[in-house]
C-alpha cells in the first residue's frame, strides 16, 4: 500500500524569549499527516528550546542521531509532499524540506525520513528515523 499526501506549508509565526521562529501550521491536518507536522514542529522547538533531552525523545531507538546539533532552526521556507509507503514491519514517510537556521542566511536541504511500527498496533506514533 502507498499513501501520497501532499502538504501546503502555511506558516504562523511565533515569538519565544523575543526571538521570532516560525512554525507549520497544523490544524488543518488530520492524521498522519497532522502527527507528522507536529513532529516536525516539536523538533523544531526542541532545537530552538536547546532541550536535548526533549530532541532525543522524537528519535527511534535505530536512528544514527547522538546528540542534538548545536544550530537552531528559524523556520522551514519549504517542504515537499510527504510520501508514505508500507514496508515489512513499519510505515515509512518521508518528506524534502528546506529551512533557514539561526545566524545563518543558507538554505538547508533535508530528508526527513520517518517510522511507525507495525508491531505496537493502535499504540504507535511516528518517530524520525533519520534526516539526512
Amino acid at each position: 500500500m502507498e499513501v501520497h499526501a501532499h502538504l501546503n506549508v502555511d506558516l504562523f509565526h511565533m515569538c519565544a524569549n523575543s526571538t521570532l521562529w516560525v512554525m507549520m501550521y497544523a490544524s488543518k491536518y488530520s492524521g498522519d499527516e497532522l502527527a507528522i507536522v507536529k513532529l516536525m514542529n516539536a523538533r523544531m522547538r526542541y532545537l530552538y528550546e536547546q532541550d536535548e533531552e526533549g530532541y532525543m525523545s522524537l528519535f527511534t531507538a535505530e536512528a544514527p542521531v547522538t546528540g542534538k546539533p548545536g544550530y537552531k532552526v528559524r523556520h522551514m521556507i519549504s517542504m515537499d509532499k510527504i510520501t508514505i509507503t508500507e514496508q515489512k514491519n513499519i510505515y515509512q514517510a518521508t518528506v524534502k524540506v528546506s529551512e533557514l537556521r539561526q545566524g545563518d542566511e543558507m538554505e538547508y536541504n533535508q530528508m526527513m525520513v520517518f517510522w511507525r511500527k507495525k508491531a505496537d498496533g493502535d499504540a504507535a506514533q511516528w518517530m524520525i528515523a533519520d534526516i539526512d
